[in-house]
């Protein structure tokens, strides 16, 4: 159940980007975590790394069953 409480903790601290299709987690050297949009590749109207919690975006899509975590 801990698993259960630490992913709605992830969701609810990401917002959208918690199950975006676009959204990549990074993990830096030191541990520190952060989310990549993947839209921002190819438009520079959405940044590299959001700030979270995102709560409105244009380009978000959330992902199919079969790219999410069970």
């Amino acid at each position: 159940m801990a698993d259960k409480h630490s992913r709605e903790d992830k969701n609810e601290a990401e917002g959208l980007c918690a199950d975006c299709q676009f959204a990549r987690r990074i993990e830096s050297a030191r541990g520190s975590q952060f989310v990549l949009c993947e839209r921002s590749r190819t438009d520079p109207a959405f940044p590299k790394y959001p700030r979270l919690p995102v709560i409105a975006c244009a380009g978000y899509a959330r992902k199919s069953k079969e790219d999410a975590p069970s």
